[in-house]
């Protein structure tokens, strides 16, 4: 935690200051360290599967991340850069693919739902990539295989001459506090669209094909991205973990525990840090919860026009109402709709089996149909 120490600085009344000038005692900070995490709690009991009896599926396992590479298809990890971060992605090509084509290919970029990581996903991937298209599967900043946000420790120097806004780059040693406990949508929201420009510039890639999937809360994630970015031509969300106010977002109000963890932030550098997540507990900042209640998705959903826009969900959705959300965001399109109910299938359950052949199935299909020439 930081701590920034105050000088109190008394000017006489009708004395001369001259802000341009270097302050006598500009502020001082702490050396600043990672706060100690809280007790982790026991894993979430998703309780029981009412169709069954048995366990409900709470989460992903490695399992379930194991895929077969369709024949012909390759891979390549990169690196794309979101606000100046370093941020893992892995592209699938598909069969033939040649980058000095003139025409090239259309390109979908994905992305995973809370706390997820590009792990889960690939599978999704290398299909779309077998169907004929270019995927970028991506880690946002922070998780996975992306570096985390860097904050320096010290030295910290703030304050100064009007001069130091003469020199525009610094390059500098220095300790370095890689934070990879921020989990805030609209950043998310932004690595998407820093990853839409990196597909862009991909030799073999045609820019102007562009879409985009996503799944649980990155299902929403999509939804803002292409109602904020034109680039987006055409759109397939999985379980969409959509909400909010279609209208607008109101002013939020910061009350209680939010607003001290607020003021916790803002005051010393660190808030409360807690434990979520469905498939592994994860340790992220509080200020997620404040990011989440300003994270109206569904507001965006009229702005996607006439563009094509597909959603899936699983008929036993258990974390989600598919009529606020999905269907929802869906009846504001203009242009071709799908809505894909996968059957005897919950949240999880959707990433496996039968379940994810169907759900692969149509969402390449929507692609390849709607980025052809």
């Amino acid at each position: 935690m930081m701590v920034t120490t105050m000088a109190l600085v008394v000017v006489l009344a009708g004395g001369l200051v001259h802000p341009e000038l270097a302050s006598q005692t500009p502020p001082q900070a702490a050396i600043a360290e990672p706060p100690p995490p809280p007790e982790k709690p026991a894993p979430r009991d998703p309780g029981t599967n009412p169709r069954t009896g048995a366990p409900m599926k709470g989460g992903l396992t490695v399992e379930d991340y194991a895929y077969e590479m369709p024949e012909g298809v390759t891979a390549r990890e990169v690196i794309y850069y979101s606000d100046g971060i370093a941020c893992y992605a892995k592209l699938f090509f598909p069969p033939g693919f040649d980058p000095q084509e003139a025409e090239g290919r259309a390109a979908v970029v994905l992305g995973q739902g809370y706390a997820g990581t590009h792990h889960s996903i690939e599978k999704y991937g290398a299909r779309f990539a077998a169907s004929g298209l270019v995927a970028m599967v991506i880690d946002y900043r922070g998780w996975g295989g992306s570096m985390g946000y860097p904050r320096i420790v010290e030295p910290v120097t703030v304050g100064g001459p009007l001069s130091r806004d003469d020199t525009r780059h610094e390059v500098v040693e220095a300790k370095v506090w890689l934070k990879r406990t921020r989990l805030l949508p609209q950043h998310q929201q932004t690595d998407y669209r820093n990853a839409i420009s990196y597909i862009q510039g991909e030799p073999g890639v045609d820019p102007e094909r562009i879409g985009v999937w996503g799944s649980s809360l990155a299902g929403a994630n999509a939804l803002a991205v292409a109602g904020q970015d034109a680039r987006v031509k055409v759109i397939a969300v999985q379980v969409p973990g959509i909400g909010g106010n279609p209208d607008g977002t109101p002013p939020t109000e910061l009350k209680g525990p939010l607003l001290q963890d607020a003021i916790a932030e803002a005051r010393t550098g660190q808030g409360a840090e807690v434990w979520s997540g469905y498939s592994r507990l994860r340790l992220h900042d509080a200020e997620t919860y404040r990011a989440m209640r300003e994270n109206n998705t569904l507001q965006w959903a009229k702005n996607i026009g006439t563009r094509p826009f597909m959603v899936i969900v699983a008929e036993h959705e258990e974390l989600i109402d598919n009529e606020k959300a999905g269907k929802a965001a869906l009846a504001f399109a203009k242009g071709p709709t799908e809505y894909v109910v996968v059957q005897d299938t919950t949240h999880f359950e959707i990433y496996t089996g039968e379940a994810f052949e169907t759900s692969v199935g149509a969402a390449a299909r929507w692609f390849t149909t709607h980025l052809a020439r």
